[in-house]
């Protein structure tokens, strides 16, 4: 026993040892949180507890599996009678014994995220063919997006719909019957989707005393990873299976609970700390980031966190810089080149990171990146250039440079209303044949001559061409047509409008479409390979999460783009300071905040007082300016 215990710090070891009946560890960044519910596994089999006593919940099988086989290794004792995995998981397996509680068979099927998508699509058309056809109807991913957040905040309908979209909110009526023939649906064919399992293993273990006494007289221990990022459900979850036996550790940082979006309190740490007699630990030495860095962290951690003072066990290191630039081009020709600098000092690629709060501020990156030939791959999605919305708008733009484009006319006619495929490739057909000839207005006209109900295609084709400057056509597009489509179509509609706003930005630098077209095409033409680890990693801070490189750079620090004007103006700064507390935590050796003098962001937003690398103590940092 006491080599294990041996290989873990005072803090670590405490919490280990003593966290009984219900306890909370608040673990700081790079504190090895993960190795203490690890631990605690370890120590509750080796003091006698039988593995199917206990239920270890994390956020991935992954995980569950990787703890696991780590205490399987140091005890040698087979851990078949465990019960571990996700929430989702757990909530099956109850549900599989209970089904006829909620009018369930035990055979019922899961609906993944897409079978949910098609059945929603399904039940959506049925419902508007009763309807009619209603304009600017939010689309099945939509109605997806707003039916998830609603089960996992136990929201209802409307409160959802304005939280998520309130331009949606006339058409409440429609959605709430979708929402019931799509629960109707469900039932009918004995399915269930994700949400459903947490709802109605919630539901069970609150109705059926019989069922909650059964299954919570099953887990002597309950062991919860990563508690921070739990929702409302599984914070009740959790709650009802430990109402027997009381034993209940939970591991958490609520300062970086960055999930909110989708449904994630950070309010849950606070709640199951106020219960009484909860225990609290605290796991505050900090083994990933030098000293410099740590010092840096502990003046930003977030207002309404649990109170921590990390320390560092990596002594000194370089100061974190905050480079200022005078806009977004210099700033990715700076990391660029410093990323080359760093390389030629024996980096390795795989060890550098480039995060940023929205995927739009990494499209100059990714050009410059391109230019200087240093390969890189992308956590966050895909490249820019490689997006959907981007490819539309591309698309638009690429008739008018080539208008024997086939593809580009059938991607184009088919983002409006009433063209199908087939139509969309008799235009494309059409267009091919008569590009020497007629003009891109001319073709659509002529086409469409006996179509009238096409004018919207038209009247904006027409505008484009109207529009001499590349940064023009595309704000034609955004303006008059494609914001719109990307509202009724995209749950995720504010990042990909701020992506065509960047796109916009970019676009300004150049006189020739036939360059802005080339400068993009050799982006994405650029060879990548997710699955290499020894090149540069691009990614949000979202996806950043539990990753840490040697060396990370931050993009675009400044109000309005991080924190993020949606945020500074709903007023949502508590989670902005999460995720900008995640971003500085990544790396282990340097960090570099870039920021600029100059962006497109509202004056009302970059005057905000809302600055966090004003925030941070000039003695902390070295400034470097470059915007002279």
């Amino acid at each position: 026993m006491t080599d294990y215990l041996a290989e873990l710090d005072e803090e670590q070891r405490e919490a280990v040892l003593n966290s009984s009946e219900r306890s909370i560890v608040i673990a700081g960044p790079g504190s090895g949180k993960t190795r203490v519910i690890t631990y605690k596994l370890l120590h509750l089999l080796r003091t006698g507890v039988r593995p199917s006593e206990i239920l270890l919940v994390t956020f991935t099988r992954a995980a569950a599996n990787e703890m696991i086989e780590r205490a399987r290794l140091l005890t040698g004792v087979d851990l078949e009678g465990i019960t571990a995995g996700t929430f989702h998981h757990v909530c099956n397996l109850i549900l599989r014994r209970y089904a006829v509680r909620v009018g369930l068979s035990p055979n019922f099927s899961i609906l993944d995220e897409e079978d949910s998508k098609s059945l929603i699509k399904h039940v959506r058309t049925l419902v508007l063919e009763r309807e009619g056809d209603i304009k600017h109807f939010p689309t099945h991913n939509v109605l997806q997006k707003i039916f998830s957040y609603c089960a996992n905040t136990l929201t209802s309908l409307h409160e959802a719909i304005l939280k998520l979209n309130p331009r949606y909110a006339e058409f409440e009526p429609v959605i709430e019957k979708i929402y019931t023939e799509y629960t109707v649906e469900k039932r009918n064919q004995n399915c269930v989707d994700y949400d459903d399992l947490l709802i109605f293993a919630v539901q069970i273990l609150q109705q059926d005393h019989y069922a909650r006494v059964r299954e919570a007289s099953k887990y002597k221990w309950i062991l919860v990873d990563e508690f921070q990022d739990t929702n409302i459900l599984q914070l009740q979850l959790i709650e009802l299976l430990s109402s027997v036996h009381g034993n209940i550790v939970v591991v958490a940082d609520d300062s970086q609970s960055i999930y909110s979006f989708r449904g994630a309190r950070y309010e849950n740490v606070r709640d199951f700390m106020n219960v009484q007699n909860t225990k609290l630990f605290k796991i505050q030495t900090n083994y990933r980031s030098s000293e410099a860095i740590v010092t840096l962290i502990n003046r930003i951690i977030p207002k309404n966190s649990v109170p921590k003072i990390l320390r560092a066990v990596r002594p000194g290191g370089a100061k974190p810089l905050v480079v200022e630039t005078n806009d977004k081009e210099q700033e990715a020709r700076y990391v660029a080149r410093e990323i080359l600098k760093l390389i030629e000092q024996d980096f390795e690629p795989g060890e550098i990171a480039v995060l940023y709060r929205s995927h739009s501020h990494s499209l100059d990156l990714q050009i410059e990146l391109s230019k200087s030939q240093i390969d890189f791959r992308i956590l966050s999605g895909i490249r820019f250039t490689e997006t959907a919305h981007v490819k539309d708008i591309l698309a638009f733009l690429k008739i008018f440079h080539n208008p024997r484009d086939k593809i580009s006319w059938s991607r184009v006619a088919r983002l409006f209303p009433g063209i199908g495929a087939k139509t969309a490739a008799n235009l494309a057909e059409y267009a091919s044949q008569f590009s020497e000839s007629k003009t891109v207005v001319q073709i659509v006209q002529e086409f469409f001559e006996k179509k009238n109900q096409h004018k919207e295609m038209l009247d904006l084709i027409q505008k484009i061409s109207e529009k001499e400057s590349v940064s023009e056509k595309i704000a034609v597009i955004l303006e008059d047509f494609y914001s719109q489509y990307l509202q009724d179509t995209y749950p995720d509609f504010h990042d990909r409008q701020m992506d065509v706003e960047r796109l916009i930005q970019i676009a300004e630098r150049y006189k020739s479409l036939e360059r802005f077209l080339s400068d993009l095409s050799l982006n994405e033409a650029t060879e990548d390979n997710n699955n290499s680890k020894n090149k540069l990693t691009l990614t949000t801070v979202h996806q950043a999460k539990g990753l840490e490189w040697d060396v990370v750079f931050i993009l675009s620090v400044n109000p309005g783009d991080f924190p993020s004007y949606y945020a500074l103006a709903d007023g949502n700064l508590d989670e902005e300071e999460r995720i900008f507390y995640v971003a500085v935590t990544r790396p282990r050796k340097l960090l570099y905040i870039l920021r600029q003098r100059i962006t497109s962001v509202p004056y009302m937003y970059w005057t905000s007082g809302v600055d966090f690398v004003k925030k941070i103590p000039p003695s902390l940092v070295k400034h470097i300016d470059l915007s002279f």
